[in-house]
């Protein structure tokens, strides 16, 4: 032990073992995010885009479909709707062999009111935002594909 103390590159031998192998346990934070123009970010964001439309069809009260229901002396027609100018996507590697990258997908679900003396006028609009509700989805990348 007195002889580590007083060697210093026997010090610097066993620093830089620790250093060229990390703790067995220990795994790495994987952070990045790959870049806008890479192609798997190119192939989420049509993905999410494909998704929106689904997501906008799915809705039970949408622009053709419009909620009317009496409130006070007016009535209000409602829907939602997804804007897909909202969509943000971020594409990140993972440590996992079974799922390569992650896509992290974020946007902004709309409520659109009308308000009018009678059930058509507030179907007919002009509709207007009222209240905005920010959504994050995450998916898998597995065998070439977006789940």
């Amino acid at each position: 032990m007195n002889n580590m103390k007083k060697n210093p590159i026997f010090t610097l031998f066993i620093l830089a073992l620790l250093v060229s192998f990390p703790c067995q346990g220990r795994t790495q934070e994987v952070s990045a995010v790959l870049a806008k123009d890479h192609s798997l970010h190119s192939h989420f964001l049509d993905f999410a885009h494909i998704r929106i439309r689904t997501i906008n069809r799915s809705f039970v009260h949408t622009p053709e479909n419009i909620f009317i229901e009496a409130r006070d002396a007016l009535f209000v027609g409602r829907y939602l709707k997804v804007d897909p100018s909202t969509i943000t996507v971020e594409v990140k590697p993972t440590n996992s062999g079974m799922t390569p990258f992650i896509g992290i997908m974020q946007y902004i679900e709309s409520t659109y009111e009308s308000h009018g003396p009678c059930q058509v006028t507030a179907s007919q609009g002009p509709f207007s935002p009222v209240r905005y509700r920010k959504i994050t989805e995450i998916f898998r990348y597995v065998q070439n594909s977006w789940e």
